[in-house]
């Protein structure tokens, strides 16, 4: 009986562990969603999708590294983010036509 409980416990245990760890997703998988739905939105040439994946996964890597799970209203956590975004507004206006980044700012709202 105490053998059965010990593996009824550990089972309960290593799923509790794995739920967060399958919950998060890599920035490949993030990028690769947000540029489908730009390029349908914005209609994207290839180039730009590929561009505009480079600059979403350099983003969400970031983003996992120096902001996920922390306290915004720590300065430094908000400084990291507001840096973040605008590194990733530069990267998406350089890619992006005027009419193009004039829609993505609409979709943004």
């Amino acid at each position: 009986m105490k053998k059965l409980f010990f593996y009824f416990v550990l089972a309960i245990f290593t799923f509790a562990v794995s739920q967060p760890a399958q919950a998060q997703q890599k920035p490949e998988v993030i990028a690769k969603q947000k540029v489908a739905e730009l390029s349908q939105e914005l209609n994207l040439s290839g180039e730009q999708q590929r561009s505009l994946f480079r600059v979403y996964v350099l983003k969400e890597s970031d983003y996992a590294k120096k902001v996920n799970g922390k306290d915004l209203s720590n300065p430094e956590v908000a400084a990291a983010k507001k840096s973040i975004d605008q590194t990733l507004d530069k990267g998406v206006k350089r890619v992006l036509t005027e009419e193009q980044y004039a829609k993505y700012t609409k979709m943004k709202e």
